[in-house]
């Protein structure tokens, strides 16, 4: 079974790393044009991530839902199309990716609350 705490962190960590390289390059370049991806690179990637791996942690019961696996999924891969959009979004004024990336994070997000609300009182 994938430890979701686990690769909830380690997913956060990479994207804090790729942020953080990106914002040094903003301000080596002195280009902060990017900032929008910098801060969903960060914001998202990182802090929300971060975040949701320390629930889990904190609260294992919560890892026993039926919607774990489905809410772990669904917010690691909308923190990428959410970053990626915001990219278009910054560089091509497109905005669809990013729309759809940010309405799949709020469905995690609705996951989560829904498994803390569920799980978060039972014992291991």
């Amino acid at each position: 079974m994938l430890e979701i705490d686990r690769a909830y962190v380690a997913i956060a960590l990479l994207w804090a790393v790729a942020g953080m390289l990106l914002g040094l390059y903003m301000g080596i370049a002195e280009d902060h044009t990017l900032l929008t991806v910098h801060v969903a690179m960060m914001l998202s990637g990182f802090v929300t991530l971060a975040l949701y791996g320390v629930l889990y942690r904190l609260w294992p019961a919560m890892k026993k839902s039926p919607l774990a696996l489905a809410q772990f999924w669904i917010s690691a891969i909308s923190v990428a199309v959410l970053i990626i959009g915001s990219y278009f979004l910054v560089t091509r004024g497109s905005i669809p990716l990013a729309a759809i990336g940010s309405i799949a994070m709020i469905v995690g997000a609705a996951l989560m609350a829904w498994i803390f609300i569920a799980r978060g009182r039972e014992a291991m």
